[in-house]
């Protein structure tokens, strides 16, 4: 899988570092450093597959050759500190074949050329997985006139108000002047250009992302320039190999820097493993909470099924016993009707009887007479 790496160091002459001699080393090539006297041949080195000069359209013709470009920088970089170069050492997607990561690193170092830098590129492939590029650029850029342009320049330093600010001898309090007679004034040095700024090296490296990204799409993978910390990821940053500590390990010894990134990638999966777990023992937990809900939910309906039905019982309960209750009453009430009836026709039949007696007697009495 693609990994980013891409640092950005300077080569100077305080460090006793030549930029011929670095040159030669990435190129594969033999070349004379003239200041020192010393021949660099590394024509035998294995593993550089490619390397090119790139210009800006305005830089001499004649520093195609690398030989010539570096002894020149050598010769206007002269100071004991000065900055020979600054290289940019990145590592090239496994997923992009080696013509594809040519054409990848050449459109970067187009960018780096728009801006003035004159560029000598190589790539290193010993066929290991550890494709990559080296990158020295000139910490000048090119004028239009072809020559080298200045890397800062002095100017006056400003007060809120916009006036040059005096400088002021201790000993008198008065402004100083030079052996002319001539004021002096607070001086600051302004670079030329923003290549040793902090941001500006924030941005290379975020253009190497960009680019990198359009030939990584196609294979459904993705680098970023930012730390962990930054893009909020709470993992373990791997530390760089480099070439030494992998020919160690090469050649059956135990490198402390791959030792470290192995256990770092340990300490990866152990850490996969517990967030799986986690991620099981949640899911776990809502299936339980899930279930608890279900059965309260079951529990809640069973007892509304339940009341429902004993509501049910007790109103047909209740129907019944008032259908039992009518019927009695008209029971009783047909009864109360047939006893009225039958005492009436008694009256009635006693009624009878007494008129018949009676009538009996009236016709007894006149016949008595």
């Amino acid at each position: 899988m693609a990994i980013y790496h891409c640092s950005i160091k300077i080569i100077s002459r305080s460090s006793g570092r030549s930029a011929i001699a670095a040159s030669a080393y990435r190129a594969g090539e033999k070349l004379l450093d003239k200041e020192k006297d010393i021949e660099h041949d590394y024509t035998k080195k294995q593993g550089v597959v490619f390397s090119q000069i790139l210009l800006p359209q305005n830089a001499p013709k004649e520093y195609k050759d690398r030989q010539i470009l570096w002894e020149e920088v050598q010769k206007i970089e002269k100071a004991s500190n000065a900055q020979l170069a600054r290289e940019f050492e990145i590592a090239l997607p496994k997923e992009l074949n080696l013509p594809q990561s040519k054409v990848l690193i050449q459109n970067f170092c187009k960018d780096l050329v728009k801006e003035g830098m004159c560029i000598d590129l190589a790539i290193h492939d010993k066929g290991d997985g550890n494709r990559h590029a080296h990158i020295m650029a000139t910490t000048r850029a090119i004028k239009e006139n072809g020559q080298w342009a200045t890397k800062e320049k002095k100017d006056y330093a400003l007060d809120e108000n916009g006036e040059r600010i005096p400088l002021i001898d201790p000993k008198t309090g008065q402004q100083k002047v030079d052996n002319k007679n001539r004021k002096q004034w607070k001086r600051i040095t302004i670079e030329a250009n923003d290549w040793n700024k902090r941001e500006k090296v924030e941005q290379w490296r975020e253009n190497w992302t960009k680019h990198c990204n359009r030939y990584l799409k196609t294979h459904n993978v993705q680098i970023d320039h930012r730390s962990y910390k930054r893009q909020g990821l709470d993992k373990i940053p791997t530390i760089h190999e480099g070439y030494a500590a992998r020919l160690m390990e090469k050649n059956g010894k135990t490198s402390d820097r791959c030792q470290i990134n192995r256990e770092i990638a340990q300490l990866e999966e152990l850490e996969k493993e517990e967030k799986l777990l986690q991620i099981k023992q949640e899911e776990l937990i809502k299936l339980q909470e899930y279930a608890h809900g279900r059965l309260e939910a079951f529990d809640n309906r069973r007892r509304i099924i339940e009341q429902t039905r004993r509501d049910g019982a007790r109103e047909l309960r209740t129907f019944i016993n008032g259908e039992r209750t009518q019927k009695n009453d008209r029971g009783e009430g047909r009864k109360a009707s047939e006893t009225r009836q039958d005492k009436q026709r008694q009256s009635n039949e006693n009624s009878k009887d007494r008129r018949t007696i009676e009538k009996e007697r009236k016709r007894d009495f006149g016949m008595g007479f």
